[in-house]
């Protein structure tokens, strides 16, 4: 069982740790992507916003993934420290849900010619997007904590069916997305300039992530001991 006190001992350093790699990522990633990876021969220099836009859509759906676990875990253990943990993923993956929507708009208007279309795909993450939105509401709506907890983590169990949803839209219809060309049976499909800038993005953004739950998982923590003079 989860000790929030042993817990609470490593997310100073585990955010300080974090912080540091995801701006080391960071600053090689803006290298690799500006300096080293190649202009689209149609899109040009617009492909850049995708090694941001990528490695975003990947993190919404593993922190979404992190927080029906926690959520689970809660519902079966009672251990309120997984609430936590269920509410600062929830945090993280709104966070890159957004980010996701937002950078891939970005891109849509000039390579689609709009801002949004109900595409598989994007229609999939919108459908996250809300999931991530009506947790909190219901979270926020009750009086009793425990209450509202309890509920909004049998909520997010439910939005697990949208991964998948995800994950194969763009295998399942047919859409303006390309279909998988990293994570495929095969391997990658993308060449060695496109693929190194991407992971090495996926990671600056990895290490936020952690960064963003550690402080998050932290400030819960302390705020519950502080208001309770218990956990």
């Amino acid at each position: 069982m989860l000790n929030y006190k042993i817990f609470k001992k490593f997310l100073i350093p585990i955010s300080i740790s974090s912080f540091i790699l995801s701006l080391c990522f960071f600053i090689l990633g803006i290298y690799f992507v500006f300096y080293k990876a190649p202009d689209d021969y149609l899109q040009l220099n617009l492909v850049k916003i995708l090694y941001l836009h990528v490695p975003s859509a990947w993190l919404s759906v593993c922190f979404y993934l992190l927080l029906s676990i926690a959520s689970i875990l809660f519902l079966a253990l009672k251990n309120p420290l997984y609430d936590i943990l269920a509410k600062s993923f929830a945090y993280v993956s709104l966070y890159f849900t957004t980010s996701t929507l937002i950078t891939g708009a970005i891109w849509g208007k000039p390579a689609w010619g709009t801002w949004w279309i109900w595409d598989a795909r994007l229609t999939s993450m919108l459908i996250l997007l809300c999931f991530e939105i009506i947790y909190f509401l219901i979270r926020n709506s009750f009086q009793n904590e425990l209450r509202g907890a309890k509920i909004s983590s049998v909520f997010a169990i439910f939005g697990l069916l949208d991964l998948p949803i995800i994950k194969f839209s763009v295998n399942l219809w047919a859409t303006l997305h390309q279909k998988s060309s990293v994570f495929t049976f095969s391997g990658p499909k993308i060449h060695e300039s496109m693929l190194y800038p991407l992971f090495i993005m996926f990671f600056a953004l990895f290490f936020l992530a952690i960064f963003l739950s550690s402080i998050s998982i932290y400030a819960e923590i302390v705020g519950r001991t502080k208001n309770n003079g218990k956990f």
